[in-house]
């Protein structure tokens, strides 16, 4: 069976950049950007952490169409990494979506330094919503609220060294995602 490795954490931690070390791993692997879904909505966009109904309704949106992709993806005898800022809430949809795959999530969580000297690389920088979200991360994290790993990356050197993380934490199981 294939797997789905969902990449989870805030702006900045390193998420894409991972994903797409992890697909280099492997011969079929496909990676589901979610802010690629997201940024399909052009009139009437809404930003998902806005919390009106609008922006509730497209980031819900977003995560279905992303396991959508990875459905057909792992139909196809694929194995997928998605990249999203999944918070608690997007688990839900996530669980009841892929239910029946196997998925492993592994939150990224570098230090707020680290996570905004990245997000500081980034075309877009919102560093006021960075924060925010590393935040949001952490108290989570603390409450127990994220299952699967979470991975302080703090130290990681490169991209490549936290797939390698992210690899040994799938392989031991600490990151499977119970659906």
């Amino acid at each position: 069976m294939q797997q789905i490795i969902l990449v989870s954490g805030p702006a900045g931690a390193g998420k894409t950049a991972v994903a797409e070390a992890l697909c280099e791993r492997f011969d079929r692997m496909a990676h589901v950007e979610v802010d690629l879904l997201r940024a399909m909505i052009k009139a009437g966009h809404r930003d998902p952490w806005l919390g009106d109904p609008q922006a509730v309704e497209q980031r819900a949106l977003a995560v279905r169409n992303a396991c959508a992709i990875a459905r057909g993806c792992i139909a196809a005898r694929y194995a997928v990494v998605i990249d999203d800022v999944a918070q608690p809430v997007d688990l839900v949809t996530y669980r009841a979506q892929l239910a029946g795959a196997h998925v492993h999530l592994v939150t990224l969580l570098p230090a707020l330094d680290v996570t905004l000297a990245r997000d500081r690389g980034r075309s877009v920088s919102v560093p006021d919503r960075v924060r925010a979200l590393h935040a949001e991360f952490t108290r989570d994290v603390y409450a127990g609220a994220l299952p699967g790993a979470v991975l302080d990356t703090s130290a990681d050197a490169n991209a490549a060294l936290t797939a390698d993380r992210v690899q040994d934490a799938v392989a031991c199981g600490a990151a499977l995602l119970a659906l």
